[in-house]
Order: structure tokens, then C-alpha cells, then sequence
């Protein structure tokens, strides 16, 4: 089982915390041993790409101001460096950082018994002091308490979608501006060359809710395109290919598209749901379905989003989640905190904060202020969904 392999974590010779490399073998994630391996993790949602709907930032203008309203990642810095110039901006975007996620949380997903976390991050990240320098700590960190990292592209050069998600609402140029492609190519191999001989990383999610290509072709275009740039540096790390809600019936075989080491990631939500059964009743519609289509492709299958908002019950997230487990899937739910500014949202969010946040105004708090406040959102103020992170890992 793969806590027992956690528990026999290695040392390298530089004494860094060393986990079994995974590679795919037909419909599994398996170990150099080859024991299959079933992750069940958490996403680090809100840390490297701010979400307004899910943290305390205050996005829309005083009455009578001119200041604009904050949209996403790219309208809040810029909004920030008009206030107070670029130097205070980084300061205040890192102190961000240094409290939403630190090394005790790492610590927390462990001992509540998930495998590792997906990192959401932008593209632009490496455009900024230190940002690549902060994914290597994260990951890191998460090795040293026996946690897998997957690194998730969730913003493509250009925007791969027009959701804020991507970084900033209605973009979506990554497939008509080629150089946006090569850009993506260049980044994919240079986290190849930092990442690609790091067992501690299972694997590279390369583009996040793709779903803007304006066809599943121009999608597994640019797929092949960066798979080919990345295996220039990371020849055998496993890639995740999304299929951006286009069905997964429109992803490539791997055979035919001579890839090797890929598994496929799908996103499950029901926003229709109307009672917490609804969720596995929709899952169990299309199970079958997915298991062959996958059994056509031999490659594993990653839930690499998944939650049971609206209408949601811890029992109704256990049921989910061992009939992803019983149908080899791994996953990672989203997210792993969220501080909202209307209070706690159900279970969006494994822990939230009981009651309203102390709001971060970009308008109208100073720089010393928005910096204090910052203390706020660390997860020791949160608190745990009861008898969430039990029903999702707990059997």
C-alpha cells in the first residue's frame, strides 16, 4: 500500500526526502516495483492563482471610486502596484503566499491521511523574483512530509480559457497566437530540465481546463506540441492530458500519438445536484463509459478536480470517492481551504474559516495593513469540515 511506502520514505545522498518515482503501466500509476498506486490528495487552490470567490480580497470598488474591479490574479496585482508601485506590490503578493499555504500545512494534509497536492500556478510565475525558486520549496516541503507534488499549469501563456482561473477573464489567445504555443513549450521544458529527475513531483499536469480550444484537434494539437517539448527534458515523467470538458472520448490513444508515461485527467462536478445522492448517481452514468475509453487508451485516469457542491454530506464524499478508488482512479478534490467572503461555503473547502474573514481591501487598506491582515488567513484560524477529511481517506 502506499502508506506503507511513506513510511519508508529515502534519503538521498544530499538528504533531501525521497519518494518512489511513479510511472504508468497500462491503467495504473505504479512504483519502480511495480505496486499500483491510487493517489488521493488535495489541490492548493488560492495560493499561486487568487480566486475571488473562494478568498477574503475585496474586488469591488469604494462608491464613487474610479479604482476598477477586481477580477482575478492579473486585475488584483495590477491594482495593488497602481496604489503602492512594484516593489510594495511583490512584498504584499508574497506575504500572501507566506501565510495562505506554510509548512504546517503540509504537515496537516499528511497526517489527515491524503498523498500528495496539486499546485495550481500561472505561467507568469517565472516571470516574477523568486517564483521558481518558491515551486521547488513547495515541493520540497511536501517531500518532507512524505507528500507527492503534481505541477499544474492552470494558467497557460495566453490563457488556455477565458475564466478567471486562468489568471484573467477573457483571454483565451493561447491557440490563436502561435507564439503563446512556444512560449508554453519553452516553460514546459525548462520545468522539465528543474523537475523532470525529481521523483518527489508525480507527475506534470500541462494545461489546466484546457476547454477554449475552439476544437478537440486544435487541443490535441497543442497537446502533442508541448509533449514533444517537454520529453526533450523529462523523458520519463508522467504527463497528465486534460480533455477540457470536450469528453474524453475526443483524447488521443497514446499509441497512435506515440506518447508514452501519459495519463489522462478528467474533472468531475454536478452543479445540478439536487440532494447529496445525486453525486454518485451521476457518477455511476458515465463510470462505465470512462472505464472503457480508458481501457482503449491503457493509461491511468486522474480526477484531478472533483467536489460535491451544491447540496453536499461527508457520506455522500466517501461514497464518491471509494467508487473512484474501487475504479482504480486516483484524485484530488478541490480545494484544501477557502476563506469566502460571504463565510463558509459547505464543503468547498476540506477546512474554511467558522464565519465571516477579515477582509483584504486592495482600495482602501494601507500596505502595512494589508500585510498585518495577511496573518488571517494561515489555516490554524480554519477549521476542518466535520468529518470531511475522515469520509474522503479514512477506509
Amino acid at each position: 500500500m502506499l502508506t506503507t511506502l511513506m513510511a519508508a520514505t529515502l534519503l538521498s545522498s544530499f538528504g533531501q526526502a525521497q519518494l518512489p518515482a511513479l510511472s504508468c503501466k497500462g491503467t495504473d500509476l505504479v512504483t519502480p516495483s511495480g505496486t499500483p498506486v491510487r493517489l488521493r490528495g488535495v489541490n492548493l487552490g488560492g495560493w499561486l492563482v487568487e480566486e475571488m470567490w473562494m478568498t477574503p480580497w475585496q474586488d469591488k470598488p469604494p462608491t464613487g471610486s474610479t479604482l476598477p474591479e477586481v477580477k482575478d490574479h492579473v486585475s488584483l496585482w495590477k491594482l495593488v502596484e497602481s496604489r503602492f508601485g512594484a516593489a510594495t506590490m511583490v512584498k504584499i503578493r508574497e506575504a500572501w503566499r507566506d501565510n495562505w499555504i506554510t509548512e504546517s500545512d503540509f504537515a496537516e494534509i499528511k497526517r489527515g491521511g491524503f498523498d500528495h497536492v496539486r499546485i495550481p500556478f500561472l505561467d507568469s510565475l517565472f516571470d516574477e523574483p523568486g517564483g521558481l525558486a518558491r515551486l521547488h520549496k513547495a515541493v520540497d516541503t511536501a517531500a518532507k512530509y512524505g507528500l507527492y507534488t503534481i505541477l499544474d499549469m492552470h494558467g497557460a501563456p495566453g490563457g488556455q480559457n477565458s475564466a478567471d482561473h486562468s489568471g484573467q477573464v477573457d483571454r483565451n489567445r493561447l491557440w490563436f497566437d502561435v507564439e503563446n504555443i512556444t512560449k508554453m513549450e519553452a516553460l514546459w521544458t525548462m520545468l522539465g530540465r528543474e523537475f523532470g529527475n525529481n521523483p518527489n513531483v508525480a507527475a506534470f499536469d500541462l494545461m489546466n481546463e484546457p476547454m477554449g480550444a475552439p476544437n478537440p484537434a486544435m487541443l490535441n494539437l497543442v497537446f502533442d506540441r508541448v509533449y514533444r517539448a517537454v520529453r526533450k527534458t523529462a523523458p520519463k515523467k508522467v504527463l497528465l492530458i486534460e480533455d477540457g470538458y470536450k469528453g474524453f472520448d475526443t483524447t488521443p490513444h497514446p499509441n497512435l500519438a506515440q506518447w508514452t508515461n501519459v495519463a489522462f485527467s478528467l474533472h468531475f462536478y454536478n452543479f445540478d445536484a439536487k440532494a447529496p445522492a445525486d453525486h454518485l448517481t451521476a457518477l455511476k452514468s458515465h463510470e462505465t463509459k470512462d472505464k472503457e475509453l480508458q481501457g482503449y487508451r491503457q493509461a491511468p485516469l486522474y480526477i484531478g478536480e472533483f467536489n460535491l457542491e451544491p447540496n453536499s454530506s461527508p457520506e455522500a464524499s466517501h461514497d464518491v470517492t471509494q467508487e473512484m478508488t474501487k475504479a482504480g482512479w486516483s484524485w484530488t478534490i478541490w480545494t484544501y481551504k477557502t476563506d469566502a467572503k460571504g463565510g463558509p461555503m459547505g464543503q468547498w473547502g476540506v477546512y474554511s474559516r467558522p464565519g465571516k474573514p477579515i477582509p483584504l481591501d486592495p482600495y482602501t487598506d494601507s500596505a502595512e495593513q494589508l500585510m498585518q491582515k495577511m496573518k488571517s488567513v494561515r489555516t490554524s484560524n480554519f477549521t476542518p469540515v466535520p468529518g470531511l477529511v475522515k469520509a474522503l481517506v479514512g477506509s
